[in-house]
């Protein structure tokens, strides 16, 4: 069996260092497999418990469980910059052992099924779905900043978060589809099916010429990787201070944690809104946010991309921080036409934009202060800081609903816009 699966292997595959197309499509899947968990958990799976009555506090417990191995980033970028399987390529490794975490995690929701009332179970599989999405997440970032030439940057970006934002389309519509008229069990088996399809490209491709497909086969590691490869803790914490401990990254940090926090806020309220408000239908809010997700993805593929690369990506981000606050607080002065679908859908559109749009403009922003040598580390450092955010702004779902509800938690979303935006103008990293 294995040499015949071997013998399906191409006779030379592809590098993705010597093809522009090829590397852009490959880090566009990759992010698309990234979306799908988020996309079936925060959609669908939240739009099904809160429709069977589950409280705020246990709905923003599961984000938080789900967005909390981010903020470990920090810890699997050291471990992925110290121990490599160089042969392989510096990220491969890493990227089919998450995506394999991933697989596993989906097939074990599959065959428990849990009920809503079971949400320590649900929480601790959403973790488990965070720590794998986490790991690829970290070395598919590293695979970015390895590969990408200066001048691919912000379109690459635009590519790759258009990616996870379709990823959460197809998690989210697939998903809430599937549990809604089959079950959950069905739906999960499904994410495990499309993340193993991407996990085969995985396996089928190299980084750099020369390098093994898997590790029983032939190959070797690529002179420049051997080159940059620190290979002990020491070095990569002090290359990492030397690099983090800048005005510019001081600054930037607390404006991510910040447009961040907006985005835990909002993916809990948004589900609320539906049942509470609206009282629409299991399917109805994992529909028009799978949509909204989809219509996001195209933007940043066509759109957004580009956009940051012309205008510059400070300044594209200090716009999306500016407008989410501005939506936030339309919604506030738009309260009494709250029962109005349209009102709600408009916005479900309008932050779903912004939310690509600040992961399209952060990620530019992040990857053009890393160094290669600790690349894995220093942009998981960027985003672990940016989760730490968003999972705060989730586990703050209950304070703010005994604050003052809902009203309370666009509130909230338009100081964490406000916030972002001025530790963005200040932090002054490229344009």
């Amino acid at each position: 069996m294995a040499t015949q699966a071997l013998s399906m292997l191409p006779a030379k595959p592809f590098a993705l260092t010597e093809h522009r197309n090829l590397r852009i499509a490959t880090l566009f899947l990759l992010y698309f497999a990234q979306g799908l968990p988020f996309g079936f958990i925060e959609f669908a799976m939240l739009a099904w418990l809160a429709q069977n009555g589950v409280s705020a506090a246990a709905i923003g417990s599961v984000l938080a469980a789900l967005a909390l191995p981010w903020t470990f980033k920090l810890a699997y970028g050291f471990i992925m910059d110290r121990y490599a399987f160089l042969p392989m390529g510096r990220r491969r490794p890493w990227i089919i052992s998450g995506q394999l975490g991933l697989v596993a995690a989906f097939a074990a929701m599959a065959i428990a099924n849990p009920s809503p009332a079971q949400i320590g179970l649900i929480a601790g599989l959403a973790f488990v779905i965070g720590l794998s999405s986490a790991t690829q997440d970290v070395a598919v970032d590293g695979l970015a900043v390895d590969i990408l030439p200066e001048d691919e940057i912000e379109k690459a970006n635009g590519t790759m978060f258009g990616g996870q934002a379709l990823g959460m389309a197809a998690g989210g519509g697939v998903g809430g589809f599937l549990i809604a008229y089959y079950s959950l069990a069905a739906a999960a088996m499904t994410m495990a099916v499309l993340v193993a399809t991407i996990l085969i490209l995985v396996i089928l491709l190299r980084e750099r010429p020369g390098e093994r497909l898997l590790p029983w086969t032939a190959g070797q590691a690529s002179q420049r990787n051997l080159d940059i490869h620190l290979g002990a803790f020491m070095p990569i914490i002090h290359n990492l201070f030397r690099v983090m401990f800048t005005r510019q990254t001081l600054i930037l940090m607390p404006a991510m944690v910040a447009v961040c926090g907006a985005t835990g806020i909002f993916l809990g309220l948004a589900p609320l809104f539906s049942a509470n408000i609206l009282d629409w239908e299991k399917s109805t809010y994992s529909s028009w946010a799978s949509t909204a997700s989809l219509v996001a993805g195209l933007a940043a593929i066509i759109l957004f991309g580009h956009a940051a690369s012309w205008l510059g990506a400070r300044r594209s981000f200090i716009l999306c921080a500016a407008a989410t606050a501005a939506i936030a607080l339309a919604m506030l002065a738009l309260k009494s036409e709250w029962s109005n679908s349209a009102v709600f859908i408009c916005s479900i559109f309008a932050f779903k934009a912004m939310f690509v749009l600040r992961g399209v403009t952060g990620g530019a922003l992040s990857m053009r202060l890393c160094a290669p040598a600790v690349a894995a580390t220093q942009f998981a450092v960027f985003m672990a800081i940016a989760n730490l955010g968003r999972a705060m702004g989730s586990a703050s779902l209950g304070w703010l609903d005994s604050l003052g509800g809902i009203p309370a938690m666009f509130t909230a979303i338009a100081v964490c816009g406000l916030m972002a935006a001025a530790f963005a103008i200040a932090a002054k990293v490229g344009r």
